[in-house]
């Protein structure tokens, strides 16, 4: 059954919608005794309905600015806020922590007034000096976590967005200058045209420097390809809690205090959960505690919900999308704005000749792909940047289905069938790439077809397939992608293609020049053409070819009334309405 954008799929009438599990007890008041006055009391907090909602992984960190993992980011929202926020309608940057901000005519100067009465979770207020604190950490980085450490992470926000750390020639950071107690100015070296919106994105969440100090003592005792455990202390609507007493996937409750996290002993799954604070300044959330339950298997999810275990869970798969529409299931989709790809090792002896990654690209059916394996509305890539951004090529080489070709090439390039590594991802669910098994599976019956001979290296995420991704130089393939999280093209190009890049053993001067120049031209034309220069010379270079832009869906049962949903994937917890709510809190 095929759904349309937006479209909200329910075969059940909101008379029969299921009351949720779990409801907040009634309160009940006792009878004051005869001739006495009752003493004064405050009005009782408004009652809070659990939640849990089923993810395909754990976090890999909960402090945002050292990961780009997308579930870490997912929990981070909730308790970390950012200095601007995201429209709702338009993707635009809106005020947030900051209740206003302007930009000098030059562009290097961005300065913030702050939202007053403002506090972390941990009493700590929010000030000028507090927000100085977090930009110089985020600059400083590879003095924090040490080089070695930091080369094995993915290319973080802070570098990618300001060209580098403190120190390096490329870097745009200057200062953050405190002006009173809540002013706050962003000095460049360099216009950032897309600043305003990078800084809507979770790795630019603030936090309470007080809540720093343990994990900094921690990092001398961690081994230099680990990080150890993070708590920051917020400012949004949730902080971090407690593992559910009894174990079970629906939360009931917790004090706030302790490990954020646990496991569920039906399940043996992961939990992570996230208590409403009661002080939260627009108000408490109508639910809460959400508890998120890491459950790898998209059909196990499916069950889970099913089982009034789950109120919700991410990502639907075409395979768990007609159960959840005849079961009535609510089907949330997302616009598309994330882009699947396949890796290719530029460095290995047989892919590091263009006529064999020309094979590659040839050999694969990207529309077909599409089409059997992601969401209705999902379309074949020719690009990294979605098209939503409007700077696609119009004249852009690409690569057809052509098997033929295909082998044609590989006769050119001599390849007498010496087995080629392929690694993926498996037991886990990406906004890209929903069922990595299948979609394999798929790619390799392609690569087979035109005489190709792989050798299969599933990973398991939470062994740390992107870890593996820079560790291992042999492999000649693997499947990635880019999600978005703020609206320019510059974050899905310049983390992968904006230095040298260890991912796919490539690096290409006029491509870094030309994203560098994108970085502060402020002419809306020339930065597309620039964009599509850069477009161009991957299209013929090749060190990865993107597959698909995927649609990702949420689905919901019937506990709840409404699950945001965002592209850019803000999707704050306390915009969820259950069902015994008339309507959303903001």
């Amino acid at each position: 059954m095929e759904i349309s954008r937006r479209t909200v799929i329910t075969s059940l009438a909101a008379a029969f919608v299921l009351p949720m599990t779990g409801c907040a007890a009634q309160i009940r008041s006792e009878s004051a005794p005869e001739g006495s006055t009752p003493p004064p009391s405050a009005p009782p907090a408004p009652a809070t309905v659990p939640v849990t909602i089923g993810v395909p992984a754990r976090p890999q960190s909960l402090d945002p600015s050292l990961t780009v993992d997308a579930e870490s980011h997912r929990s981070t929202r909730q308790v970390l806020e950012t200095l601007l926020g995201v429209d709702h309608n338009t993707g635009a940057p809106i005020p947030y922590l900051a209740s206003d901000w302007t930009v000098t005519d030059d562009g290097l100067r961005y300065t913030f007034s702050l939202a007053p009465d403002v506090e972390f979770h941990d009493g700590t207020a929010l000030t000028a000096e507090v927000v100085a604190a977090n930009f110089e950490r985020w600059a400083r980085l590879p003095g924090l976590l040490g080089q070695d450490r930091l080369d094995r992470l993915p290319r973080l926000a802070f570098a990618s967005v300001f060209g580098g750390y403190a120190g390096d020639e490329q870097c745009r950071y200057v200062e953050c200058q405190t002006v009173g107690e809540r002013t706050v100015s962003l000095v460049l070296s360099e216009p950032i045209v897309f600043l305003a919106a990078a800084l809507t994105s979770p790795p630019f969440g603030l936090s309470s420097p007080d809540s720093w100090v343990e994990f900094d003592r921690a990092l001398a005792e961690t081994e230099p390809g680990k990080l150890p455990e993070a708590r920051p202390a917020g400012t949004g609507p949730f902080r971090w809690g407690a593992a559910p007493a009894d174990g079970a996937g629906k939360a009931d409750g917790a004090d706030g205090a302790g490990k954020a996290d646990g496991a569920d002993e039906a399940t043996g799954e992961h939990l992570l959960v996230l208590e409403a604070d009661p002080d939260y300044r627009d108000g408490p959330s109508a639910v809460g505690p959400v508890t998120l339950s890491m459950i790898t298997g998209a059909q196990q999810r499916l069950r889970e919900l099913r089982r009034g275990r789950l109120d919700a869970f991410d990502y639907v798969s075409p395979s768990t999308l007609r159960p959840l529409v005849q079961g009535g299931a609510q089907v949330l989709q997302r616009d598309p704005f994330s882009v699947l790809y396949l890796g290719m090792n530029t460095q290995h002896p047989i892919l590091g000749q263009l006529y064999v990654r020309q094979a590659v690209a040839h050999a694969l059916d990207r529309r077909a792909l599409a089409e059997e394996y992601f969401l209705a509305g999902s379309s074949q890539a020719d690009e990294f940047v979605p098209p939503s951004l409007g700077v696609a090529h119009p004249e852009l080489t690409t690569y057809g289905y052509d098997a033929e070709k295909a082998r044609g090439l590989l006769e050119l390039a001599g390849y007498r069938g010496e087995p080629l590594e392929f690694l993926y991802p498996v037991e886990t669910s990406r906004p890209y790439l929903p069922s990595p098994e299948p979609v394999y599976a798929r790619i390799a019956e392609d690569l087979a077809n035109v005489g190709l001979v792989l050798e299969p290296v599933p990973v398991r995420w939470e062994d740390g397939y992107l870890d593996r991704l820079n560790a291992d130089t042999g492999r000649a393939f693997h499947l990635s992608g880019r999600t978005g999280e703020y609206r320019d093209p510059h974050h899905f190009l310049e983390p992968l293609f904006g230095s040298h890049s260890t991912e796919f053993g490539y690096s290409n001067p006029f491509v870094v020049e030309t994203l560098t120049e994108a970085v502060s031209s402020r002419h809306a034309e020339t930065r597309t053409t620039l964009y599509r220069r850069s477009a161009e010379s991957l299209a013929l270079d090749l060190p990865a070819l993107p597959l698909v832009y995927p649609i990702s869906a949420v689905a919901s049962g019937h506990t709840l009334v409404s699950y945001p949903t965002s592209p850019v994937l803000d999707e704050r917890f306390d915009r969820i309405v259950p069902v015994d709510q008339s309507g959303p809190r903001r």
